[in-house]
């Protein structure tokens, strides 16, 4: 028997081949179109400024009425080719997204740039296209001062005040500009810099009176990061200064390079005079005495030239006093008068033994520095820090290098070695161990050891990546953590 078709079937079963080629195209049949219009996207910039190692972040927002199937981002010179495949991940149709995609440059050099292309799919397989640049010129780091005043500076009142005022700014990048601001003087001003330091040099007059300023310096780099040290200037007649330091160094960048422990705290015996011990581990050493410590003006105790018997408090004719033998000296000054005096000594108490015992063994006496942001140093851990060594002429001295890097932050006691035990207990803490004070514990400032007593060393950041000396004198319970030139 033969079959008919009415023309009605045959009808309905062409416009059903018509209607399964013209969906055919979208990329899952159950996701028909609704606009049929292109994916869109809006990046929240189309300029990344990054540097090489740190993370950045493509973001924008994605939208298509249809529904969104992927973003696509890629650089072949970063190796990145990600593809983010919203189907597979939500399991239905997402229509708007939130990009916020984040990676991290590696072996690339600074002013390079790159182009990262990305491209939304939607459910019907239609595509847009967008681009991010990428260069590594980024600044993400504010600007320090190599050198800058002390928080409190002193004045004192001649018959031509002034403040020499001398500082330096710098920039890992690029330094914008520098700002110096007395209000009460209505001193400013505003210094453009073209490249990554200032060195800053300036008598300012003063009345002759006393009085007290507030100094502001501001530096800016390029990324308008911005780092402010302030100080109160108070003029004065001399006054009876709380602290005194002795300095042993020649250059105002050797007083501000260090850690800690240039210039070195000395003792105030009574009102006005002060006793500085110290040990010229070779002769000539020349010293002279401040009691701000980052700079040698506005005073610096030195021999008078005119009469060599006094001291004077002028940078500029002070000269220093000259330690003619290697050892230990003792020297005594009054500030108001400008008498002193320069004696030898040999000190009398006991160092440091040469054995320790641990549990029930006897062994070498090894002194160490157990604590955090040394590299190649385990943390808090007594078998394993960085040894200190006995100088040779001196048992009262011990002395080491170590390696730090620019951003660590560095804290540790100074404590014999566990040359015994093993495991993870980290050893054990034995004494006689030396820590720091400067009054209040983690106040920035390590002036001073104590034995078998004390706080940690107060953390200090790294500026600077490189080779440090540690030096320690047991005797005189003062230590110094310096770069090595």
């Amino acid at each position: 028997m033969k079959k008919y078709f009415s023309f009605s079937a045959i009808y309905m079963a062409s416009f059903a081949i018509a209607s399964f080629f013209l969906t055919g195209c979208n990329d899952d049949d159950s996701y028909p179109d609704v606009d049929g219009q292109n994916p869109t996207i809006s990046l929240a910039t189309e300029h990344i400024q990054t540097e090489t190692g740190r993370e950045f972040t493509i973001s924008g927002k994605v939208e298509d009425k249809d529904g969104i199937r992927s973003i696509r981002l890629v650089n072949a010179e970063l190796s990145l080719d990600k593809t983010i495949d919203l189907l597979e991940i939500y399991k239905e149709p997402v229509y708007t997204y939130d990009l916020s995609y984040k990676f991290k440059t590696a072996k690339t050099q600074e002013g390079e740039s790159f182009t990262i292309g990305v491209t939304v799919t939607d459910l019907g397989g239609r595509t847009v296209e967008s681009q991010v640049t990428v260069t590594m010129d980024g600044d993400f780091t504010a600007p320090t001062f190599p050198s800058a005043p002390s928080a409190a500076v002193t004045v004192l009142i001649k018959e031509e005040t002034k403040l020499n005022l001398r500082f330096s700014a710098a920039d890992d990048k690029a330094l914008d500009y520098v700002e110096v601001s007395i209000p009460e003087l209505d001193f400013y001003e505003k210094l453009p810099v073209e490249g990554k330091s200032l060195n800053y040099d300036k008598a300012i007059a003063l009345p002759s009176a006393i009085a007290s300023y507030n100094l502001t310096i501001t530096a800016v780099d390029k990324f308008k990061l911005e780092t402010v040290k302030k100080s109160v200037i108070t003029v004065s007649e001399m006054p009876d200064f709380a602290k005194m330091y002795l300095s042993d160094v020649k250059e105002i960048d050797q007083l501000n390079s260090d850690l800690f422990g240039i210039p070195m705290l000395i003792e105030r015996t009574e009102p006005f005079t002060y006793r500085a011990r110290y040990y010229s581990e070779a002769p000539g050493t020349e010293v002279r005495f401040l009691p701000q410590k980052t700079d040698f003006s506005p005073i610096c105790f030195g021999i008078n030239p005119n009469d060599n018997t006094v001291l004077t408090d002028e940078p500029e004719m002070s000269l220093p006093i000259v330690l003619e033998e290697k050892g230990y000296y003792e020297i005594t000054f009054n500030t108001l008068t400008g008498e002193y005096t320069t004696n030898r000594y040999t000190p009398t108490d006991e160092p440091a033994p040469y054995t320790v015992t641990i549990g029930s063994e006897t062994v070498e006496f090894q002194l160490s520095l157990a604590g955090a942001g040394m590299v190649g140093i385990p943390g808090w851990d007594t078998r394993n820090g960085a040894t200190l060594t006995r100088d040779a002429d001196n048992p009262y001295l011990f002395y080491g290098e170590v390696e730090l890097e620019a951003g660590s932050e560095v804290e540790f006691t100074i404590t014999p070695k566990d040359l015994v035990h093993s495991g993870d207990d980290g050893g054990w803490w034995l004494e006689p161990f030396w820590r720091f004070e400067a009054g209040e514990f983690d106040s920035g400032e390590n002036e001073y050891n104590t034995k078998n007593n004390g706080n940690n060393m107060s953390k200090v950041t790294v500026q600077k990546s490189g080779k440090y000396m540690f030096k320690f004198d047991t005797h005189l319970l003062r230590s110094r953590f310096y770069p090595i030139n």
